[in-house]
């Protein structure tokens, strides 16, 4: 039921970009929204999709080497969680209890080498300002995705977002569905190599 409503916000989204729509992001949600009477974090959603399909077609032409994973230190189970910490953030020990370690094996088996697990956006920044890659994947709530965004034009790396389904700052959600389809974008030249 819910990636049914996923698909139908992505649908109409890429129909919006592909209408050459020339209005703001959040007007172009809103109306997204309205059209298809969409909740409030759906229409975030749409939100956060319209920004992405602008980018996707160049974040599909970096090689999976070349970009970088953030995912949310939030989503570590708060109780049983393993991980340890330094000044790049958060390292997954795969003790199963959460999402994130099922992010990372996907991430790492399609090729990804920057993989990181951040308290916020200003580690964000200051791993794209160290490590460099030419794209990036955030996987967070809207406040950050919308500050992501703008950090990613600033410093000029192709972003991509995936919003979490449960939010809260404290044992989040990831959507593992649609990160994973985020992780695997790739045009045929990237698939080849």
């Amino acid at each position: 039921m819910v990636d049914g409503i996923y698909a139908k916000v992505k649908n109409a989204v890429g129909k919006t970009v592909d209408a050459g729509a020339h209005f703001n992001a959040a007007s172009a949600a809103e109306s997204i929204g309205k059209s298809l009477g969409l909740s409030e974090a759906l229409i975030q959603f749409a939100h956060v999709e319209l920004r992405n399909a602008v980018y996707e077609p160049e974040f599909k032409k970096i090689p999976f080497s070349e970009r970088a994973l953030f995912l949310p230190h939030c989503s570590r189970n708060s109780k049983t969680c393993k991980a340890t910490n330094d000044e790049e953030g958060y390292h997954c020990k795969h003790c199963g209890g959460c999402d994130v370690s099922k992010a990372v094996k996907i991430a790492k088996k399609l090729g990804y080498t920057q993989i990181f697990m951040v308290p916020g956006g200003s580690m964000v920044k200051k791993m794209l300002e160290k490590y460099k890659p030419k794209a990036a994947i955030g996987v967070s709530c809207f406040h950050e995705a919308i500050m992501a965004f703008e950090l990613t034009k600033q410093v000029k790396i192709i972003p991509q977002v995936v919003l979490l389904l449960k939010d809260g700052c404290k044992d989040t959600i990831i959507n593992m569905t649609l990160l994973e389809e985020k992780l695997s974008l790739a045009d045929e030249s990237i698939l080849k190599k």
